[in-house]
């Protein structure tokens, strides 16, 4: 077994075959950099486990699953491009490690999934979300940020056309009864049962060979990948233009 990491924003939990992985980045779990590279580091941790079959990511408040990009950090860095550049590419890595990572992942959307967070909850391979509360969104339409190649790529992969025309170009909250039937969300449970019902099913999940499952999520989601090495650099600093 690998040695356990340190974790300062994350929360690594085995439930026997199954890794539950808690952001706990101050409350509404935004993208600082020190989150994005803990994560990074730790799904290193669990895919070198062989005992660990599967992922579960969730957030550790009640309220937010991800609330998405730090804004409060990238307008200290506002003024630094090179910065800005790399919070971006970081940000991308963390998107490309989960949407290939090799062993079946599941979001427990346990609360408030916004932008960047329902980009990052879209590279999981399943999705199940809190009945009773919580919302997902894409408001970049209402704060001035159009969506990268590689977010339009994920959308357009993990839900029906006029799911994803409703969340792009309204920037409106959905419930989990709406996200399910966008086919963004696979099932909706009471917030007790959530985590539960995603434990289980990640375990079920990995009961497939990993080395197949793994050649099957790389073949299905290789083009996402390329945009996110790719294309999505280009339009980085156009796209943050928008909002100043």
């Amino acid at each position: 077994m690998p040695t356990p990491i340190e974790l300062k924003h994350l929360r690594l939990e085995r439930r026997e075959s199954v890794a539950v992985l808690y952001m706990d980045h101050e409350a509404e779990n935004r993208f600082h950099p020190d989150l994005l590279a803990e994560m990074l580091t730790a799904l290193d941790q669990i895919e070198a486990d062989k005992a660990l079959r599967a992922v579960v990511l969730t957030g550790s408040d009640p309220k937010f699953f991800c609330n998405g990009l730090d804004l409060d950090w990238m307008m200290a860095h506002g003024q630094d491009i090179k910065a800005l550049d790399g919070y971006m590419r970081a940000l991308n890595a963390v998107y490309k490690r989960w949407t290939l990572f090799s062993k079946p992942t599941v979001a427990a959307l346990n609360g408030h999934t916004f932008a960047g967070g329902l980009f990052l909850a879209a590279h999981l391979d399943f999705r199940l979300m809190r009945a009773d509360r919580g919302w997902i969104s894409l408001p970049e339409v209402k704060i001035n940020i159009p969506l990268l190649p590689g977010m339009i790529a994920i959308c357009q992969a993990t839900m029906t056309p006029a799911g994803f025309h409703k969340l792009y170009y309204t920037g409106e909250r959905f419930g989990a009864a709406e996200a399910i039937e966008m086919g963004f969300v696979e099932a909706a449970y009471p917030e007790a049962t959530l985590l539960n019902e995603a434990i289980a099913l990640a375990a079920r999940l990995g009961e497939a060979r990993t080395r197949t499952y793994a050649e099957m999520k790389r073949r299905i989601r290789a083009e996402i990948a390329r945009l996110l090495d790719e294309e999505d650099p280009k339009h980085f600093m156009s796209t943050l233009s928008f909002s100043r």
